[in-house]
């Protein structure tokens, strides 16, 4: 390529940056280069160390083996920190223990694995406790809330690692961990809206890190501090700290750590530039951000984010039908990488696609699961946001009472956010400023006593008033300590009453969806009997009349008693559907639920056959009837006239197997991995476009699953479907 710097100044100057940029990346290269063969030369030797080595040093070569590739090799990783771990234990050596089981938890953590990474940080936590190591104790606290909180969504225990972390941190003077702690304590408390409380522990973050020159730390600062702002709408400022923090993780050497960070500013930088309404731009960085997830391993939780994002991007453009794709790909990877935090965003995007197009109920299912994630995350930002959604739905559905109790809801959360400091979450950490004051109070206080001790030594009298005050100072804090211990007491039997009834409301909402979904069939067939009785009575036709009469009888008392067997349930409930289950026989049950549906069978001219031996087994009957009712009724409203429906029941030893076939239209690939989840719209018109709530299927799933069983589909589009029971006898 020639170019030519003779033309203006403005060319010079082009000129003078394309070879100071091209220095530059030769520069870059040459030292990636080094830093490649330096990291090949360490791994060799460390390879090396393992193969001709004895004893503990040859477990000290596993462990840094493990730790160098616990994000780039987590196989790798685990392998030889197990294999450390047991050589270790043989060697009874509870240091080494400590840190194999530290090593795994991080491998686990940072490849998506938090549940199982709490496991193995727990009983790292313990050894290193009884070791009285308070640097490796505090940076296994610090993670262990980190991985706790991801999986959990408990702040209150995550508080307490944190709170112990610290602790510790200070004992080794710890300056990482202390920034670590204070900048995940940031983060929660802008979850919880409180925004001053979250930047002032940001910057004490930042106070650390300046201590110990931790430039990537500095980097980290700059993106924490701009999702504050994001989450604050003030989206101007935090594009100029999302840019300052990606330009210094661009300057450091490419490794897991700044990778992640470019690739966290990136996507946040696309948020900010989505809200400006720089469509162009907030795509740009957004599929930057996720380019930089999919060479990682273990970035299924970045990945997802970026997802989300794009989803919304699309959402903005009025491509909903894309936004839907993504988003699901972004829930799919949430719920499999147990990311709790990550759901109530994710639902409550699913909730404003939804309603934009219209589909209102489905919107509410999605925007009630997100309220019910952030309610349990305490994450009052999305909870406030939830609740605003659900009242404009509600709203637009002219369900006004339900709308205003949404709204007001919203009020009360916002009125919290922006005008109370003194919240439970809120107390819990402002607890830990004031104990870091203590701390350096009581070092004073120790000091002087010294200094007193010294000067009073020979005088009796002043020893005297020194233990009296003493006792008095131990006796009051044993008062204050039962109070504290009354008020936990006090709050967690609140707690305990607040999710008690929050499982109560959820119980009473699926079980009116079960009583509309199980009743509407059998009065449609009601209604058609009795449509064509008028019509035979005008030409008296007793015969057809008396038929038809014995058909309207025989599906209302069964309706009749279906509504009783719910209303009766429902009686019985006291916050949860109860599991009663007792010997039942399989040919009963599944005649009774044919018998129910055989008027629509008929209309479509439909043979329903059956192939049940004498079986029995312990099941709930409510339950497994609603189940096999949901499954014949689609069935049927899938088939076209003249097919055949096979109802099939075998004993398999431990389990037994019912299975609904059909001849009918099928389901596509496109939904057969999504038709039991909630948060999908798989309902679609039958063959003489009957409609259904999209309810039947997941119904039949929950109820399956209280059997300690399993149901699944096998189809093609076109060649009929095939619903598989399992059951333990």
């Amino acid at each position: 390529m020639r170019i030519n710097c003779d033309k203006s100044k403005e060319t010079v100057g082009n000129c003078c940056l394309f070879k100071a940029g091209s220095a530059r990346i030769l520069l870059f290269l040459l030292i990636s280069l080094v830093q490649t063969l330096l990291a090949a030369a360490s791994t060799d030797s460390l390879v090396h160390a393992i193969n001709t080595r004895q004893g503990l040093p040859r477990i000290d070569a596993r462990l840094q083996y493990a730790f160098e590739l616990r994000r780039s090799d987590p196989e790798t990783s685990e392998r030889e920190a197990k294999t450390a771990l047991k050589e270790a234990l043989a060697l009874k050596n509870p240091e080494r223990q400590a840190k194999a089981f530290y090593y795994l938890g991080l491998t686990y953590h940072y490849n998506d694995r938090s549940d199982s990474a709490v496991i193995f940080l727990q009983n790292s936590k313990s050894l290193y406790r009884e070791i009285g190591d308070s640097e490796n104790l505090s940076k296994v606290l610090s993670i262990l809330g980190t991985a706790y909180l991801s999986t959990t969504g408990d702040q209150k225990q995550a508080f307490a690692y944190y709170n112990e972390a610290l602790n510790e941190a200070r004992k080794s003077a710890n300056h990482q961990t202390m920034a670590i702690v204070y900048s995940q304590l940031s983060n929660i408390f802008r979850m919880n809206g409180s925004y001053q409380q979250a930047i002032e522990f940001i910057y004490k973050a930042r106070e650390h890190y300046d201590l110990i020159g931790f430039t990537e730390g500095i980097a980290w600062i700059n993106y924490s501090i701009g999702r504050i702002y994001n989450t604050m709408s003030l989206y101007d400022e935090a594009e100029k700290l999302f840019l300052e923090g990606l330009e210094i993780y661009r300057s450091l050497p490419d490794n897991e750590s700044s990778l992640t960070g470019r690739a966290i500013c990136m996507d946040e930088l696309g948020f900010a530039y989505m809200e400006l309404g720089d469509m162009e731009k907030a795509r740009e960085y957004n599929t930057g951000a996720a380019n930089i997830y999919r060479t990682m391993r273990g970035g299924g939780f970045g990945i997802s984010n970026s997802l989300k994002y794009l989803a919304r991007i699309e959402y903005l453009e009025e491509n909903p039908e894309e936004a839907l794709r993504q988003l699901g790909k972004a829930l799919r990877i949430k719920k499999r990488i147990n990311d709790r935090l990550g759901l109530p965003g994710v639902y409550l995007l699913y909730g404003q696609i939804l309603s934009a197009r219209g589909e209102y109920k489905a919107a509410i299912d999605s925007l009630q699961l997100g309220l019910y994630h952030a309610q349990n995350n305490q994450q009052k930002t999305l909870e406030m946001n939830l609740n605003l959604q659900l009242a404009e739905v509600y709203n637009t559905c002219g369900q006004f009472d339900k709308a205003y109790r949404y709204q007001y809801q919203h009020s009360a959360i916002m009125d919290s956010i922006y005008e109370s400091r003194a919240t439970r979450g809120m107390t819990q950490l402002e607890a830990l400023y004031k104990q870091q004051a203590q701390e350096e109070v009581i070092i004073q206080l120790e000091q002087e006593n010294t200094i007193k001790d010294l000067k009073l030594s020979r005088e009796r009298v002043v020893q005297q008033l020194l233990l009296i005050i003493l006792f008095l100072v131990v006796l009051f804090a044993l008062v204050i300590l039962r109070l504290y211990i009354s008020n936990r007491k006090i709050n967690a039997a609140l707690e305990e009453q607040q999710k008690k009834l929050q499982e109560l409301n959820a119980t009473k909402d699926k079980f009116f969806s079960i009583i509309a979904h199980d009743l509407k069939s059998p009065f449609n067939s009601i209604i058609g009997f009795s449509s064509l009785m008028e019509r035979y009575a005008k030409a008296e036709d007793f015969e057809k009349m008396l038929e038809f009469s014995r058909h309207i009888k025989t599906v209302s008392t069964q309706t009749f008693k279906l509504l009783e067997n719910l209303l009766d349930w429902a009686r019985s409930q006291t916050g949860n559907i109860l599991y009663k289950p007792r010997e039942l026989d399989a040919r009963i049950l599944i005649q009774n639920a044919i018998e129910l549906h055989s008027s629509c069978a008929r209309r479509k001219d439909i043979q329903i056959s059956t192939e049940v031996p004498p079986l029995k087994l312990l099941a709930d009957e409510n339950m497994l009837h609603t189940v096999l009712q949901n499954l014949l009724s689609n069935a049927i409203k899938y088939s076209p006239h003249g097919s055949k429906v096979s109802v099939e029941a075998r004993d398999l030893g431990k389990n037994i197997m019912i299975s609904v076939r059909d001849e009918g239209i099928g389901i596509g690939p496109e939904m057969l991995g999504h038709i039991f989840d909630i948060g999908e719209n798989t309902s679609s018109p039958g063959t003489d476009n009957e409609q259904g709530t999209g309810l039947g299927l997941i119904i039949c799933k929950e109820f399956i699953a209280k059997h300690g069983g399993s149901i699944r589909v096998e189809s093609e589009y076109g060649k009929g479907s095939n619903f598989i029971i399992i059951l333990p006898k």
